[in-house]
């Protein structure tokens, strides 16, 4: 006679093991695939040479050039022959150059040629170029730095056989240090889009960025000083932001300055003697000054100006800044005390809310000189001196419709053109 509770309970028992048998196979795939997507995540932060010793191909466009024969602390050695090499052997989509920590001497420009490439180090460095150093410090700063050869340009973008805008490159955590004060730091000698520049330490060079034809260029968190001219926005940008910068220029050049700018934006940086102008504008265009802590030893601190063509700028604000000229001394372009601190050259200027200090200026200076324009307003600043002036603020000629509010006494504006220019006074 058949058993049939026996075999009822036998089938029970393989049905059990085969739904555990199944439990424990989608188990272990679960696992599996969890560690293999930690290790595809995982690889793209791997630098190349940890990829090399662990067998991985170097499919994720990182690129260590210690790995490709960069070599530190040799003066003789132009490392940028090998992160050139580096370039030419990406593909399309680009890929992230590494700079470790060293001194990494270069002789040649470094040509960016094409578009997505991103050169990142270790860190800028905290210490200037051409400070001294003592037992407990680097000279020059640590962290990762190329050492410029005198007059050479170290980064140069440009396409010789392709006059399209070159996109998406960006420079971060990295020092450029100029052997000689000339030659430039980083230069787009054609139309870009979206260069980015944050966290490098740029000295001891002519010009520290210069950008031709720049659309969204972001300069952010950086130092570039000891320079004849920090930065250099020419041809025509649209929405320039410079923010959260340490900038300096010297005496001959400027700090910032912006040819046919629209929709940039100038806000949050420290501004330190000792250019000829802290922030140059030629044909400025819907801009924003503000917030900015500026210093300087010449007047002229701020410029609005005509381009070549003659075209005057239009809509920009100056808002909020910390303006001080300090230990005043001659111009360089022999500007005399009536060129003005702040100079105006431009349509529907809003100044408003600025602190502007001039102790040691000459007895009788221009604080502000609106020399052309139309629309200006000018409110709620304030001019503290050393020396009396009857000209804190000056409308000439070719300038109508300009009212100030809240910023001078009565005695303090003078008026060269005709009744549509307006002060309104603060109280006796």
């Amino acid at each position: 006679m058949v058993n049939f509770c026996a075999l009822s309970t036998a089938k029970g028992m393989k049905l059990r093991m085969k739904k555990l048998n199944s439990v424990l196979i989608a188990s272990v795939i679960l696992i599996v695939g969890l560690v293999a997507g930690v290790a595809v995540a995982t690889i793209p932060l791997l630098p190349h040479s940890v990829s090399q010793y662990l067998g991985i191909a170097n499919t994720t466009g990182y690129y260590n050039i210690m790995d490709y024969g960069a070599q530190s602390d040799r003066p003789g050695f132009d490392n940028a022959k090998v992160i050139n090499e580096i370039i030419q052997d990406m593909g399309d989509n680009g890929g992230t150059i590494y700079i470790p920590v060293g001194n990494f001497y270069i002789q040649s420009s470094i040509e960016i040629d094409r578009s997505y490439i991103s050169i990142i180090g270790d860190n800028s460095g905290l210490r200037s170029g051409v400070d001294g150093s003592t037992n407990t410090t680097q000279s020059g700063g640590g962290g990762a730095k190329l050492i410029v050869e005198p007059g050479v340009t170290a980064v140069q973008i440009l396409d010789e056989e392709n006059s399209e805008r070159i996109s998406g490159v960006s420079f971060k955590s990295f020092q450029i240090r100029g052997q000689g004060n000339n030659g430039i730091g980083i230069e787009a000698v054609q139309d870009t889009d979206r260069i980015v520049i944050d966290d490098l330490v740029i000295n001891n060079v002519g010009i520290g960025v210069q950008l031709h034809g720049a659309d969204a260029p972001s300069i952010r968190n950086s130092w570039i000083a000891e320079t004849k001219f920090s930065i250099i926005l020419n041809g025509a940008s649209q929405q320039a932001s410079i923010v959260n910068n340490s900038l300096g220029a010297q005496p001959d050049g400027v700090t910032i300055e912006l040819e046919n700018a629209k929709w940039f934006n100038i806000s949050g940086n420290n501004i330190y003697p000792d250019g000829s102008s802290n922030i140059r504008l030629y044909n400025p265009i819907h801009g924003t000054i503000s917030s900015n802590t500026i210093s300087a030893r010449y007047n002229g601190m701020i410029e609005l100006l005509p381009n070549e063509f003659g075209e005057y700028g239009n809509g920009n604000i100056i808002n909020g800044n910390v303006i001080s000229l300090i230990e005043y001394r001659n111009h360089p372009s022999d500007k005399d005390i009536e060129w003005g601190i702040l100079h105006v050259e431009a349509y529907n200027t809003n100044i408003n809310g600025n602190q502007i200090i001039a102790d040691g200026m000459p007895e009788g200076y221009t604080g502000i000189l609106v020399e052309y324009g139309e629309n200006n307003r000018i409110s709620n600043n304030s001019i503290g001196v050393t020396n009396p002036s009857n000209a804190k603020i000056v409308v000439n000629d070719t300038a109508t419709s300009t009212i100030v509010t809240d910023s001078i006494y009565e005695n303090e504006f003078l008026n060269y053109g005709n009744d549509s220019n307006v002060n309104v006074p603060l109280p006796e």
